[in-house]
């Protein structure tokens, strides 16, 4: 297919679809190429059962599974590492792109204009690939890093697809599968606690990331053609790089000697979470307001503002210190399912209301906020009370 040879589309088969994580798990190996690959076919078999049923046009099924191969097409190194950094993202990215291949896509047999529309979200067919619980992509990437990951239960995707339709702008189930697909959302939630908010994935996340920005200080370098880098590229550029401290950073990166947590912030009550296994780490239970407040001071320049100040405090060099926010878990609860019975569409949320709060609290108790340094962590946890005062004063 001309989509797929082209650059741009190989080049994901060298962005990484969990980024940092395979860190911690060695088999998350695999890549954005494959996933768009995977959301394509799923995209394909549902348009095709939704044309036989009379609930899409043939354009609409020749298109949608288009916009489900390249919906990644925009992700820069690292997946959704470096969106913080620029004042890009990768929707924006991907409906740039997208003008670079008008003569691919129509090769393909697809629109291009049609395309882009479902990029911006401006047409409710998008829901097909993006929806936030049975969509192609969030079937595909659950199912993919169950199995890359080795954690968490395979899906049952069979018995969704068998029950899914594409009715009033949505998708909707029948109530037959409904338990299908509350599995999803329990896997959902399930591999966001394990896999992608393990705290030594953020840490490494948030490490990388602050090479990145390091790197960008010294170089002039236009952010599109940051994100144009793939991951073997970005760390080529981090590698070759004469500054001291990202010498210093690239070799602790790429020997695995990642930054040790000295102090966590964890919400009241909930501070036994924190698995400590006879390691020096203060924990030091906080309020919802404190988590609030972090959150608005959680961008990537608002948080090296506060390493510098630690680091000051503690009397170490900056680039050693990095402060990991976990304050965004809300957005990991899966959103609202559409089911229909006996000709009626029905919400899961205003039905069965105590099965979203459990998963609201659940995730509640995951909120933390570590303060790490490469060295002697006895500096962060000798200095938690004083830390815990400077991170107040910037945050209030």
């Amino acid at each position: 297919m001309p989509i797929i040879e082209h650059p741009r589309f190989e080049r994901l088969r060298h962005v990484s679809q969990l980024g940092t994580t395979i860190f911690i798990f060695p088999g998350a190996s695999h890549n954005r190429f494959e996933h768009a690959l995977g959301v394509y076919s799923k995209a394909l078999r549902f348009c095709k059962k939704m044309v036989d049923e009379g609930y899409l046009t043939k354009f609409e099924a020749k298109n949608v599974p288009l916009f489900g191969l390249l919906h990644d097409i925009g992700h820069g190194p690292f997946s959704h590492l470096i969106e913080e950094l620029t004042p890009y993202d990768h929707d924006k990215n991907g409906a740039k792109i997208i003008d670079e291949m008008k003569k691919e896509i129509k090769k393909a047999g697809g629109d291009p204009t049609f395309i882009k529309k479902l990029f911006a979200h401006k047409n409710p067919l998008c829901q097909i690939i993006m929806d936030k619980n049975l969509g192609m992509d969030k079937l595909d990437y659950l199912e993919r890093d169950v199995f890359h990951t080795g954690f968490g239960q395979r899906p049952d995707l069979e018995s969704v697809f068998n029950y899914l339709i594409y009715l009033k702008g949505g998708l909707v189930i029948d109530k037959k599968s409904l338990e299908s697909a509350k599995q999803i959302q329990r896997l959902y939630l399930y591999m966001y606690k394990e896999v992608h908010l393990h705290k030594s994935s953020l840490i490494a996340q948030r490490f990388l990331q602050k090479m990145i920005m390091i790197w960008l200080s010294r170089h002039k370098i236009d952010p599109l053609e940051l994100w144009a880098l793939n991951d073997q590229e970005i760390m080529a550029k981090l590698y070759t790089d004469s500054d001291e401290r990202l010498k210093f950073l690239y070799t602790a990166y790429i020997q695995r000697n990642l930054p040790m947590t000295g102090l966590v912030f964890r919400i009241d009550t909930k501070q036994s979470r924190e698995r400590l296994a006879g390691k020096k780490i203060k924990v030091i239970g906080e309020s919802q307001k404190f988590f609030d407040q972090v959150a608005k001071y959680s961008s990537p320049q608002a948080l090296e503002i506060i390493e510098k100040k630690i680091a000051d405090l503690i009397s170490v060099p900056a680039h050693t210190v990095i402060v990991v926010p976990t304050v965004s878990t809300r957005r990991f609860i899966p959103k609202d399912i559409l089911y229909h019975d006996d000709g009626k569409i029905i919400s899961l949320k205003k039905s069965q209301t105590e099965y979203f709060k459990g998963m609201s609290d659940e995730l509640n108790s995951y909120l933390s906020l570590r303060v790490s340094i490469i060295g002697d962590r006895d500096k962060i946890y000798n200095n938690a009370k004083k830390i815990h005062t400077l991170i107040n004063r910037e945050i209030y």
